[in-house]
């Protein structure tokens, strides 16, 4: 059987990022203003948001699917393990947008990308026979976890830590650095 199947174009090979691929990323993140050369990196070098997903053996995504004609998500990802197939929402925002403000409240973009989550769930609720049968995305359903990548770390005051954490328990999503993926460890090139 093809480990690539359902959906070969998507399959993420391997499981770890390079260490070029993740020198790519630092160099995108210091260069980018928004979140547009992000998201096209980040659609060739796919290992790097496989860091999102638990242990699994396959994984895909899908770059700016589209939910019907209403909604896009940055990014879509399965992973298969031995509950099935499972799927992560990924919203990007720019690099350089604190995601919080001065007084430790979520900011604008943030607000908006978990927004932006809420109503792609909200689809899925509505639309989950056409997203699974149609769409071909087996599985999926209404309350898939979500990502916001926004930001760096250097944005963030360390007495609004407790404020950040709490966010991704309260606000239906993984709130998230970009300096998180840089975090990963890149694959051994020396074989060990």
């Amino acid at each position: 059987m093809d480990r690539r199947m359902p959906w070969p174009k998507s399959y993420i090979e391997g499981s770890l990022p390079s260490q070029v691929e993740l020198s790519g990323l630092s160099a995108t993140l210091a260069s980018a203003s928004d979140e547009a050369p992000l998201q096209r990196f980040l659609a060739t070098s796919p290992r790097i948001l496989r860091s999102l997903l638990p242990s699994a053996s396959d994984a895909w995504l899908f770059d700016r699917p589209e939910l019907g004609s209403e909604f896009i998500p940055d990014f879509l990802l399965a992973y298969r393990n031995s509950l099935g197939y499972n799927w992560i929402l990924v919203e990007l925002e720019s690099p350089r947008q604190p995601p919080l403000t001065k007084r430790g409240r979520p900011g604008a973009k943030l607000t908006e990308a978990l927004a932006q989550i809420r109503d792609w769930r909200t689809w899925l609720r509505e639309n989950i026979s056409y997203a699974r049968d149609t769409l071909g995305f087996r599985g999926i359903h209404a309350e898939v976890p979500a990502y916001v990548l926004i930001g760096r770390r250097i944005y963030l005051d360390d007495k609004d830590l407790p404020r950040y954490r709490e966010l991704s328990l309260s606000a239906g999503a993984n709130v998230m650095s970009y300096d998180r993926l840089l975090d990963t460890p890149p694959i051994s090139t020396t074989g060990a």
